[in-house]
């Protein structure tokens, strides 16, 4: 079973939760900082956390809407690691250059399970060169 690690703004966990199960659906493991890692968590143990679900996933996918440096850093954390990369774009800046271009694909909502899909039938889905 693949694993897609969703990278969200804490702000927006409603939205969270139905991307995860939009993706649990179509048969994917779901790692997310909003339900793996306690906030209540001592600091240093929350980057910790994050970095092992983001190592544990074989599909890095974030939402880009109201992003910030937290984001920016998993999406980074992502590209280094080399992870097949999607940005979902709510309101993404192409003008972010480090955060955008550090995506395999930028794709819309409605596009997420088409993408997903044609992962699943691929070895390794990626632009990268």
């Amino acid at each position: 079973m693949k694993t897609v690690y969703l990278c969200a703004p804490r702000k927006l966990e409603e939205l969270s939760h139905k991307l995860i199960r939009r993706i649990t659906k179509l048969g994917f493991k779901v790692l997310c900082a909003v339900t793996h890692t306690p906030q209540d968590m001592p600091r240093e143990q929350i980057f910790k956390r994050n970095v092992e679900l983001i190592r544990k996933s074989d599909v890095f996918v974030a939402v880009l809407k109201d992003y910030g440096k937290d984001l920016a850093a998993e999406t980074g954390m992502a590209y280094a690691l080399e992870k097949t990369t999607i940005g979902i774009d709510f309101n993404a800046q192409p003008d972010d250059i480090m955060i955008y271009y550090a995506f395999d694909k930028i794709i819309k909502p409605e596009q997420l399970e088409d993408i997903l899909l044609e992962i699943l039938k691929q070895k390794r889905f990626s632009n990268k060169n």
